[in-house]
């Protein structure tokens, strides 16, 4: 059974992803799975109940993979070539305090690696950092733990480190995520974090480090702006002043640094500012499985939509029908405005369900590429076991990392394709 069920997205709605099926792509052309990667251009690792969060990279190229196995939060890394890096954490595994819950996932500029989540025991707002190599940074926050005595959230939220042309310091630490409401009918709360970078929640920040607002109700995706503005989009945008402060309207500006809620991570800004989404647009009941395609929308930083942008809406393969549902999971932007597209697509039977990797590349005005794949779209049952796909990244080379589950959440898996 699927864990995610994708609800009707708000004011900056859902994406459409049609693919072709062509797990047979020639090999050096873009869309192609990459050979040099893993064994084939995949590679496998067995975890408990594994559910990946979140992907990064350190500066070397590392890949980085926030995973939930079981009762523990995990990171894993990756060389450059797909082999678990055995340098890292134990054999390739760093493993977090089992106090400690992880949900999303940045990197700072000394490749120190920053989880926030939050603590077991009491569900509050907390944030762990690992040192390069993955051993828990006991000079962060306590013990290398820093929490916040603020309950915490009913989503996983967007992580940003502030670059050290803005904000108060060099890899300071915002979070952004959402809070239950409080009452029936009453909304959700959007909750705003600044720690600084030794773990201590900033005092400039907030009341006492801490903002939580009415609006917009949550946080999908979060920019800090080279003014040390913040920008939090869900639905709809809301702006910050540099102090956490409400601004009464939103104006944009430059993107210094930006992050998504990486799983499911449909919501992303652009460096421009502009916010894509992606997400599913049902025909009939979506509670029965009827025809879903893939749309992908773009919008200003102050919501409105873009009308210079194609909204193209597509099936990963065919054109879909009754019991058939192409469902995004990950948007990711190239350093050239490409848009990458990331999901599965479902088609449901009295048999069972068979589902195919999905993947997608649209160019800066929102055309399906046709340089990538076939006429702009990819599919594929790779490898074995394959339960679609979960996150994507791009690396510096223009190759798309793709992350999934296989065989029943018991296995984790990260696929590279090529980008040109």
């Amino acid at each position: 059974m699927r864990r995610l069920i994708y609800p009707t997205m708000p004011i900056l709605a859902a994406v459409i992803l049609a693919v072709g099926v062509n797990s047979a792509r020639a090999a050096g052309t873009a869309g192609a799975l990459d050979t040099t990667f893993g064994n084939g251009g995949s590679v496998i690792t067995a975890l408990n109940s594994a559910v990946p969060l979140a992907i990064q990279f350190q500066s070397k190229g590392d890949i980085l993979i926030l995973v939930n196995s079981a009762a523990v939060t995990e990171v894993l890394r990756y060389t450059p070539a797909g082999v678990l890096d055995t340098t890292f954490g134990a054999n390739g595994i760093a493993v977090l305090p089992s106090s400690f819950t992880g949900s999303s996932m940045a990197v700072d500029s000394s490749n120190r690696i920053v989880i926030a989540g939050d603590t077991v025991s009491t569900n509050e707002l907390a944030a762990a950092r690992l040192t390069a190599n993955g051993a828990l940074d006991t000079t962060f926050g306590s013990d290398g733990i820093a929490q916040t005595n603020q309950s915490c959230c009913d989503a996983a939220g967007a992580l940003v480190i502030e670059p050290a042309t803005v904000g108060a310091g060099a890899d300071d630490i915002v979070f952004c995520g959402g809070l239950f409401p409080t009452g029936r009918r009453e909304p959700s709360t959007t909750l705003l974090a600044r720690w600084t970078s030794s773990g201590k929640l900033d005092p400039a920040f907030g009341s006492g480090g801490i903002v939580h607002v009415v609006g917009p109700g949550g946080c999908t995706a979060l920019a800090v702006l080279s003014t040390g503005e913040l920008l939090d989009a869900n639905g709809t945008t809301a702006q910050f002043e540099a102090n956490g402060a409400l601004e009464s309207s939103v104006t944009g500006g430059t993107v210094a640094a930006s992050a998504a809620t990486q799983f499911p991570g449909t919501t992303v800004f652009q460096p421009d500012g502009e916010i894509v989404v992606a997400g599913p647009l049902f025909v009939g009941e979506e509670s029965r499985g009827h025809n879903a395609s893939t749309e992908v929308l773009r919008f200003t930083e102050t919501g409105a939509a873009d009308s210079t942008f194609a909204d193209p809406s597509f099936h990963f393969e065919g054109s879909g029908g009754p019991d058939i549902e192409a469902l995004p999971r990950s948007v990711a932007i190239a350093s050239n405005g490409d848009i990458v597209v990331l999901g599965e697509q479902i088609t449901y039977s009295q048999s069972g369900e068979a589902v195919v990797n999905g993947l997608a590349r649209l160019t800066p005005n929102g055309d399906l590429d046709t340089s990538f794949g076939s006429d702009g779209v990819e599919t594929n049952t790779v490898p074995s076991g394959a339960e679609g796909f979960e996150l994507a990244a791009i690396d510096s080379e223009s190759r798309i990392i793709a992350v999934g589950i296989t065989n029943n959440y018991t296995e984790i898996f990260l696929s590279r394709y090529l980008g040109q």
